[in-house]
């Protein structure tokens, strides 16, 4: 797990290499979709146009990924801040636990909380909509997405969960 600036703070990026395999395959359909345009039937030529429309929306976005150098993850004495969440720092003593929980490879740190409604209320409306999706499949309704980030899951989990049993003790 790489630190960053202190022994206390742990400080991920998203992977620059996964952004680039990405854009490099989004391209590569944009690249069929267009030759299947030129060179199909007309019938048939829809096929290339809806390559294109897809993969091309990516581009921008894996671009955007790409030259991001700003922290993804930030684990430090104040709490955690993940900035695809949009929910600022959640301090410490607001979890109470975490656990692991994997889909098709991709990691998430579920973050057990003691008040979720309080981290609830702050999601965009559309983020609020699926709370109810994520629990129904055994998330929590505040998760780090840990894919496209090159770290161990059980790495953070022991941070985690460590950082929480401090702040939880000191408060006893």
């Amino acid at each position: 797990m790489a630190a960053n600036s202190s022994s206390n703070t742990i400080t991920l990026k998203s992977s620059r290499a996964r952004y680039a395999i990405l854009l490099l395959c989004s391209l590569g359909f944009v690249a069929g979709g267009a030759f299947i345009v030129a060179h199909a039937k007309p019938v048939d030529r829809w096929i290339g146009w809806m390559n294109i429309v897809f993969f091309g929306a990516g581009i921008p976005l894996f671009i955007r990924q790409f030259v991001d150098a700003r922290p993804r993850l930030v684990i430090d004495d104040r709490g955690i801040f993940d900035r695809t969440l949009g929910l600022g720092v959640i301090p410490w003593g607001d979890i109470s636990g975490a656990y692991i929980k994997s889909i098709e490879g991709n990691h998430f740190i579920c973050l057990e909380l003691r008040d979720p409604g309080k981290w609830i209320a702050r999601y965009s409306p559309m983020k609020r909509s699926l709370v109810a999706a994520n629990e129904a499949l055994g998330f929590t309704a505040v998760n780090l997405n840990l894919s496209g980030v090159a770290v161990e899951p059980l790495d953070v989990l022991e941070v985690v969960l460590k950082n929480a049993a401090l702040h939880s003790s000191r408060n006893v």
